[in-house]
């Protein structure tokens, strides 16, 4: 564990090369402003970006159902308990299974907590959605003491945006679940989206997207 106090004082670095994809890329705000993808991953605004519900129910399906989110809005949270800014989810105990959506402006010290709740017990796993930042030091040292670690194909989207971040996602796992999880992406016969099936002749991400390809071939036949 001796690479983790690193992480804790180490800033998110984004791609500079995105900036123009970025300050193109903004959000409505309820006073009628409009905030950029940069303005919400590199300060505080992205404290309280939503997860891409999708993906959630992915890894609920997968890894969970979830006990906890321990970075969470009451609005936002994906688990029936949760820590808001105010609970200060760093200094708290975390227990069960936790989704994890930390805030990008302190991604680093997010990590380092995840990793070390699981390695002293008291969680059971901890999925996180994380920037794919693969040059950056706190993603070296998560993948290092990862049980999954997934870049997603596609770019996602938070907080209800119409277009997707400049930016990839991963999806990081600490602990396990004594189950084998897929490693490579394959697009849904259905919805279109990826997902990480184990079987490599699956076809579709969920049981409701199976439901739904059964229905077409039903038709069909």
């Amino acid at each position: 564990m001796a690479q983790w106090p690193a992480m804790l004082d180490l800033p998110v670095a984004l791609d500079l090369v995105a900036a123009p994809a970025l300050a193109a890329a903004v959000a409505p705000q309820a006073d009628g402003s409009r905030v950029s993808y940069f303005e919400t991953v590199t300060s505080r605004a992205s404290d309280e970006w939503s997860s891409p519900q999708w993906l959630v129910d992915q890894c609920a399906a997968e890894f969970g159902p979830f006990d906890l989110d321990p970075a969470a809005t009451e609005a936002t949270a994906q688990a029936p308990k949760w820590y808001t800014v105010y609970d200060d989810g760093l200094g708290q105990r975390w227990k069960g299974r936790v989704w994890m959506n930390p805030p990008y402006s302190q991604v680093g010290a997010w990590m380092a907590k995840a990793a070390a709740e699981v390695a002293v017990g008291n969680a059971e796993l901890v999925v996180c959605l994380v920037p794919a930042r693969v040059d950056a030091r706190w993603y070296r040292s998560a993948v290092t003491v990862a049980s999954v670690v997934r870049v997603l194909p596609q770019r996602v989207k938070f907080g209800g945006l119409s277009d997707s971040a400049p930016f990839p996602s991963a999806v990081i796992v600490f602990g396990s679940d004594g189950h084998k999880h897929g490693t490579e992406p394959k697009r849904c016969a259905v919805c279109r989206r990826y997902w990480f099936p184990l079987r490599s002749d699956a076809k579709t991400c969920s049981g409701a997207c199976r439901v739904r390809l059964f229905r077409v071939t039903d038709n069909k036949g």
